[in-house]
């Protein structure tokens, strides 16, 4: 990262409430975590599953097609299947910022991170906190221009729902592949 990021990605406001083992991140990973990215940039683990509620269809896009941003509130209920991780994402240019809670039935283990555009993601994100928690709340200032959001597993038996609002001036990736 170059100089100004540094210190940006230092003062990067998050706030959060979260409960149980949760600890604060803010470190480079290169697939040494608790989850790495596969070379499609997604989880070994993942499996799609999801249910929108979104405000405005036309923010749905693909990795490849993330031109449209717009000021806009979003709720969607993401369904973790049992033994499973997902990873949900939104593309926000840099200094932005995303209002964000989510909340599951029971405590998930997850990672929220950011992956620079111009960078391998199977080599390199930023974990701005993980732990294990039933919900989150805060707001983050994006360090950097990229896709961000959310790693969840689910190590149970049964599926589990997690309920994601956001509000803020971005473009809905949604699930990630």
């Amino acid at each position: 990262m170059k100089k100004p990021n540094i210190l940006l990605a230092i003062i990067v406001l998050i706030s959060f409430a979260c409960t149980n083992d949760t600890t604060e991140g803010g470190h480079r990973h290169g697939g040494e975590g608790l989850h790495t990215h596969n070379t499609d940039s997604g989880y070994a683990d993942q499996e799609e599953f999801i249910t929108s509620t979104d405000t405005d269809e036309n923010t749905k896009n693909t990795e490849n097609s993330v031109a449209l941003i717009s000021e806009q509130e979003n709720e969607v209920t993401v369904i973790i299947r049992a033994n499973k991780g997902i990873e949900y994402k939104f593309y926000m240019k840099q200094y932005e910022k995303l209002h964000y809670e989510w909340i599951s039935e029971i405590p998930l283990y997850f990672d929220f991170h950011g992956e620079p555009l111009d960078y391998d993601v199977t080599k390199y994100f930023e974990s701005y906190t993980e732990g294990t928690s039933d919900k989150m709340k805060g707001i983050l200032t994006t360090p950097f221009e990229g896709l961000h959001g959310w790693y969840w597993k689910n190590t149970t038996d049964k599926d589990v729902h997690v309920v994601l609002t956001s509000k803020g001036n971005y473009s809905v990736i949604g699930l990630k592949k």
